[in-house]
């Protein structure tokens, strides 16, 4: 498990790799807007706090108003260590309440990455853009629509700061699988929007992406770390990072508190 400043640092990464519309700043917590689209890109990350019990309730207030005026549900993020400490406690009182399950960060170095054969039977291209049939395909398969998807466009134009590599499996001239990968300064790569058509699962194509992804260009541009983050209700999925070697360094779960809009 990770100690308090690592898991404030992968939240930080996390803000850079998946950037809201707009932000704004109240004691400390960065509150995040984006058309509603995805919890993560409209939360409350709650990093740091410089205020106190005195006046804990009025930001709480403050919260809930600005995201009223967004038309939006107030939503906080909340990792394993969080400021203030009874922070928790007090949004339960507010009547906030868990939103969705548990999602995992899991991690590891490219060094203790367990190596797995890329299946060949697919072609892999890469892109330096969201292109419209990576954004149609994640349309068809995933619980985004298209309207949705227009907004993740948007915010992968702003990914500048991080480089970026989006990846596509093609078989007979169709996209069957998509993979997003975001590396930071430091070398950490962030692996998203990792999605196979329903008929070709279990073919190795979501890992053959991952490590094409990874050994083609992570690498080159100098990662050391790879991370993703994947909901504790998928268990698929969290066996296969685990034997692939990636291991839990923290959890988060939203609290959130639906207001008349």
């Amino acid at each position: 498990m990770f100690e308090k400043e690592e898991i404030k640092r992968l939240q930080e990464i996390l803000m850079n790799s998946w950037p809201a519309d707009h932000y704004y700043f109240l004691n400390g917590w960065i509150l995040r807007f984006m058309e509603g689209v995805t919890s993560r890109a409209n939360s409350v990350f709650p990093l740091n706090y410089t205020g106190s019990l005195n006046t804990i309730d009025k930001d709480i207030n403050y919260v809930e108003r600005a995201y009223q005026a967004y038309k939006l549900p107030a939503i906080f993020t909340m990792p394993e260590f969080f400021e203030p400490n009874y922070l928790d406690t007090k949004l339960l009182e507010y009547g906030y309440k868990q939103l969705g399950c548990i999602t995992h960060t899991m991690i590891t170095s490219v060094q203790d990455l367990r190596n797995e054969t890329i299946n060949e039977d697919f072609t892999y291209f890469y892109y330096s853009e969201r292109l419209k049939e990576f954004s149609d395909f994640l349309a068809n398969y995933s619980k985004r629509d298209q309207e949705a998807q227009k907004v993740l466009d948007a915010l992968s134009s702003r990914i500048v700061i991080p480089q970026k590599r989006f990846i596509t499996a093609i078989f007979n001239n169709k996209v069957v699988g998509t993979l997003m990968g975001i590396l930071d300064l430091h070398g950490f790569l962030y692996i998203a929007d990792v999605l196979v058509d329903p008929d070709f699962r279990r073919q190795n194509v979501s890992t053959s992406m991952l490590f094409k992804m990874i050994k083609d260009w992570g690498i080159p541009n100098g990662a050391k770390t790879i991370w993703l983050q994947v909901e504790s209700e998928n268990k698929e999925a969290m066996n296969l990072y685990t034997k692939l070697g990636l291991v839990k360094a923290y959890s988060y779960y939203y609290l959130e508190k639906k207001t008349e809009i």
